[in-house]
């Protein structure tokens, strides 16, 4: 934990309130501004424990962290949007494009539910880590009704199609953050470079025309984001409660995934592949599926890029009602399977089209079928 500087900003500075109420729009815009500015020795803001600074909109990126080097402790507060603000119009709450940035305990509270419905796809994004941002640390923070997305990872500093790769958001660590009830995913990765999921919520996804309502949706945009996502971990996560998948992993240019000991349940598929490049898991605990809305609990379908390298091993799926397959399979790669127990499936097919898939260690109720 980072020591609180002594020359810190406050909101209260510059006349916020902090009481769910005022509006404090003015007061947080201020704040930022001031601590964006280069010639200001001030590179840190500390936020009241537990207060609410409710703000509307005025710009389409709301407050930002353009900076090198700032740190914003967070102390358990919360930034809140207030009742009735428009849903349509892209609207970025808060954006971070700097290198060396820090954000600790910090929830955004975009408000869905006491807002308009969102009738199209508007870019109403809680948290958004732009092009240029490199080694940028999130510790505990929180995105709470997105319209759209909890978090959206994206170079939109360069002009699309996207191919400088030293733009990419680079080296970005979301340490036990919990991005909840989104519109379509609490968190689209779109284009990155060595980003480390450890931990956290991304639960609740839902209720936007479209989809694809994921936990953690790795997608590149399609002709947009030409080099994508290289290096994605993703560690002790849980997804769940998402009207799509838990975790999908599609589109072209994803390569060297990884997903360890992620927690799945209640989704409308645990997991969806749809590989163009290396993919690693290693641990999946997947249950309460009763209207599975893929091929499978999980899924691994064909893409623009056959035989890339998928490894699933020590999956788990139990209670689930749903007559698909637990493991579906018709990509054609080298995808290994080594290590699934199936408790309490009602589908007769554990295994559903799986070659040239190889499988070793399959049980269904502890007895070995493969």
């Amino acid at each position: 934990m980072p020591a609180l500087p002594a020359d810190a900003l406050t909101p209260e500075q510059f006349g916020a309130v902090g009481d769910g109420s005022t509006d404090d729009t003015a007061a947080l815009s201020a704040l930022f501004a001031r601590l964006n500015a280069q010639s200001d020795s001030a590179t840190a803001v500390s936020f009241a424990a537990g207060k609410v600074y409710a703000f509307h909109r005025t710009q389409r990126c709301q407050f930002e962290l353009t900076r090198d080097g700032v740190m914003v402790f967070g102390n358990g507060a919360t930034l809140k949007v207030m009742d009735d603000e428009a849903t349509d119009s892209p609207w970025f709450l808060v954006r971070i494009a700097a290198k060396d940035v820090m954000v600790l305990d910090l929830t955004v509270d975009a408000n869905r539910d006491r807002r308009p419905v969102m009738t199209e796809d508007q870019t109403q994004t809680s948290w958004f880590i732009d092009g240029g941002s490199r080694n940028v640390t999130l510790r505990r923070i929180r995105s709470l009704g997105a319209p759209l997305d909890g978090m959206y990872i994206r170079d939109l500093v360069s002009p699309l199609p996207t191919t400088r790769a030293d733009l990419y958001p680079t080296d970005i660590l979301l340490d036990h953050v919990e991005l909840l009830n989104s519109g379509r995913n609490n968190l689209s990765v779109i284009a990155s470079r060595n980003l480390s999921v450890n931990g956290g919520r991304f639960n609740g996804a839902h209720g936007v025309s479209g989809g694809p309502w994921a936990g953690i949706d790795i997608e590149p945009n399609r002709g947009a984001d030409l080099r994508g996502n290289d290096g994605v971990t993703i560690d002790g996560a849980e997804t769940s409660d998402n009207q799509g998948s838990g975790i999908d992993v599609a589109q072209i240019n994803n390569t060297n995934i990884t997903l360890r000991n992620v927690a799945s349940h209640r989704n409308g598929t645990a997991l969806f592949l749809s590989p163009s490049g290396k993919i690693t898991v290693d641990g999946l605990r997947a249950s309460g599926y009763a209207a599975v809305s893929k091929a499978g609990v999980i899924a691994i379908v064909p893409s623009d890029v056959p035989g890339a390298t998928v490894s699933l091993r020590n999956i788990e799926v139990s209670d689930t009602t749903d007559d698909k397959p637990t493991f579906f399979q018709n990509y054609t790669g080298q995808v290994s399977l080594n290590g699934l127990h199936a408790t309490n499936v009602r589908t007769s097919t554990v295994l559903g089209t799986y070659r040239p898939t190889t499988v070793a260690n399959v049980f269904v109720d502890g007895v070995q079928i493969q």
